[in-house]
This record gives structure tokens, C-alpha cells and sequence, in this order.
């Protein structure tokens, strides 16, 4: 009888490009308009509430064309000799966290701490599965267990 080989390694390298999530935007819109909705249903006097519920407004718009403008970022999570990469740039300590349906993406490059946040709209259930497997391949540890005093 032939043994079946496997047509992919054990752990497959992990690439994704991070985009700004739509969801987001969608969101820090709703909250701008209620939050000016707010502002005029207070008891505020109305010379006072129009203009903050107006720059209230504007500031939530300022916030989602900053979101939609954050650059795309390429991600490469290798098998783990390697170490992971974001933007061609190696970077350490990635961890991942799941906070319900958002995944955040942690790294250290140098001495500054970055992350992305993924939504469910930024990136598919298989990719998000692929992302866990990826990270916590780079999480174990490599060197020996060391003893107790």
C-alpha cells in the first residue's frame, strides 16, 4: 500500500494584506450622528448645542476619512525559524488576541509596539483560522523548559 503524502507542509506560511475595515468607518459615523443627536436633545441652550453637535459631526468625519485613508499593510507570518514580517520589515513578540468577532494583531518592531485591528469584513473565517495556527506556531518556545529553584 502507497502512502499518501501531505500536498502542503504543517505549518504553511500566513500572508495577508490588511486593509481598513468598512465596518469600522460605518461605525464611527453612526456614533458621531448620535452623539450630535444627543447634544441637541439636551437641555443645553440651542445657541450652545447647535455649533458642538455641528463639531461633534465634523469630528467623527474627520475620524473616518482618517480611518479609510490608513495605508494597506502586507503581512508574512513564515514558518517559525523564520521570523514574521509586516510591510518587508522583520518584526518580534507577535501575539495575537480575540476579543469576540475582532482580532488584534500585536508586534514589537525595535522598540516600539504596533497593531491591526481585523474585522469581519477585513479578513475571511479560514484566513482568521490561519492567522491563530500561524501565531501560535511562532509562540512556542524554542529554547529548553528551565528548572525549577
Amino acid at each position: 500500500m502507497r502512502r499518501r503524502r501531505s500536498s502542503s507542509p504543517i505549518s504553511a506560511p500566513f500572508r495577508c494584506e490588511w486593509r481598513p475595515s468598512r465596518w469600522l468607518s460605518c461605525a464611527i459615523l453612526g456614533l458621531a450622528v448620535l452623539a450630535a443627536i444627543s447634544i441637541l436633545n439636551c437641555k443645553l441652550e440651542p445657541g450652545h448645542a447647535w455649533p458642538l453637535a455641528v463639531c461633534v459631526l465634523g469630528w467623527g468625519l474627520l475620524q473616518v476619512r482618517a480611518e479609510a485613508r490608513k495605508p494597506c499593510r502586507n503581512i508574512l507570518i513564515p514558518s517559525p525559524p523564520s521570523s514574521p514580517c509586516v510591510d518587508a520589515t522583520s518584526v518580534q513578540h507577535v501575539e495575537l488576541l480575540e476579543r469576540g468577532p475582532l482580532l488584534v494583531l500585536r508586534w514589537r518592531q525595535g522598540k516600539r509596539s504596533q497593531q491591526l485591528l481585523f474585522w469581519p469584513d477585513t479578513l475571511p473565517r479560514a484566513q482568521r483560522r490561519e492567522l491563530r495556527l500561524a501565531v501560535k506556531a511562532h509562540g512556542v518556545s524554542r529554547q529548553p523548559p528551565g528548572m525549577a529553584p
